[in-house]
């Protein structure tokens, strides 16, 4: 693997923050002193395959300006498909799927992260033990990674070595339920692993069998043990989840419903209870569309997910000590027609202060300013241009 990453340091970008805002004309809109923002996104996406479009030649590593405003500095070459990246708890090393085409297993790799952001290999790829790996997540004690394999329904629990470096799995389960759309609920498909807080329990929303897999973590061993499946509704198509900072509270995004589902978590049991749902589209909207990613800011007042179809961000506000969402805002992610982007995926930075979409067909990353008392979007850039990116990770 090489790297062609630029050595440039954020503080160079300072003057195009100043630039960015005064494109935006959001600098004056915000007041109070700016909190800690991201230095550094990597964007993840297809380089090969069905989705894969010359222009992408691996991890996507850019500058992240006082603006919010992103500039591609280079690239991680040498891995297929990096179609998802997480980081590992103390931020150091970045972990990447690779998302193989032809229904082939695929591999997760590793990276040590520089102080300048740069990416270095860190021990040698492990197989993701299933085809199409989409989503990976870092046990909270960071000794163990587990990776959802979307299209032959397995789970994989990997340890992590003492550097970070990636071990061979010492634990896989296969999902074997099916749901009623012909098409795409033919067989099992889990779209993400998640783990509660505090790490004993994972949880595994199941696209394929409108599900979400709960299990008992060993955080010795690695092992699962099945602790329920938990229905959140017939054709909905859960994707991926997030927690309310209470852990009372998840909040499951539905490909195939279009709507955000709100859960009731009772941590005696880890039994999950729809309490209430919330469509994605405004009022009036032919919702044709797939709900994404769906995070929430750090006092849990504000959700944020992407729609393909719609091609926009929605926020919600969290009511009720969590209970229910209120659609506030519908952004479109670009002024393209709906149906062109394809935001694949969405991330809030940790300032709650900026909101980046990775716009799988309009071959784009947009940046959004978020006002977190209103509630309101406010685009801090021309969309930055990247061939076929799915996700965005902010460090």
């Amino acid at each position: 693997m090489t790297s062609t990453y630029g050595r440039r340091r954020v503080l160079t970008l300072a003057a195009a923050g100043a630039a960015a805002a005064g494109w935006a004309g959001t600098s004056a809109v915000f007041g109070g002193p700016p909190r800690p923002h991201a230095r550094h996104a990597y964007i993840g996406g297809f380089t090969t395959g069905e989705y894969g479009l010359p222009g992408l030649s691996g991890i996507g590593i850019a500058a992240v300006d006082p603006g919010g405003r992103l500039e591609l500095a280079g690239w991680r070459t040498g891995i297929e498909n990096p179609s998802f990246l997480t980081l590992s708890p103390d931020r150091r090393v970045l972990y990447a799927v690779s998302q193989l085409p032809g229904g082939a297993t695929g591999s997760v790799h590793a990276f040590r992260v520089s102080g300048d952001g740069d990416l270095s290999p860190l021990g040698r790829p492990r197989s993701s033990r299933g085809a199409a790996p989409v989503h990976l997540a870092v046990h909270p004690q960071g000794r163990f990674l587990v990776t959802a394999n979307y299209d032959s329904g397995h789970v994989a629990v990997l340890p992590l070595g003492a550097g970070g470096e990636i071990l061979d799995a010492v634990e896989v389960v296969r999902h074997r339920g099916r749901g009623p759309h012909p098409v795409e609920q033919r067989g099992p498909h889990p779209h993400m692993a998640v783990f509660v807080p505090g790490g004993r329990r994972l949880l595994v929303p199941d696209k394929g069998d409108d599900h979400i897999h709960v299990y008992d973590f060993n955080t010795r061993t690695g092992r699962l043990r099945r602790a329920g499946r938990f229905p959140v509704g017939a054709r909905t198509g859960p994707r991926h989840l997030v927690f309310h900072p209470s852990g009372r509270f998840a909040y499951v995004t539905n490909e195939l419903g279009h709507t955000v589902t709100v859960l009731a978590y009772d941590a005696g049991t880890g039994r999950l209870t729809p309490v209430s749902h919330a469509s994605v589209a405004p009022a009036g909207f032919d919702p044709r569309n797939a709900p994404s990613a769906v995070h929430l800011t750090s006092d849990g007042k504000l959700l944020v997910t992407a729609d393909r179809g719609l091609d926009t961000v929605e926020l919600f506000r969290v009511r009720d000590a969590g209970r229910t969402l209120t659609l506030l805002e519908s952004q479109p992610v670009t002024p393209k027609a709906p149906g062109t982007r394809w935001p694949r995926d969405v991330a809030l930075d940790a300032s709650d202060r900026y909101v980046y979409t990775a716009n799988q067909a309009g071959q784009s990353v947009s940046a959004f300013r978020m006002d977190p008392e209103h509630g309101r979007l406010h685009p801090v850039a021309p969309p930055l241009r990247v061939a076929s990116p799915s996700c965005v990770l902010l460090r």
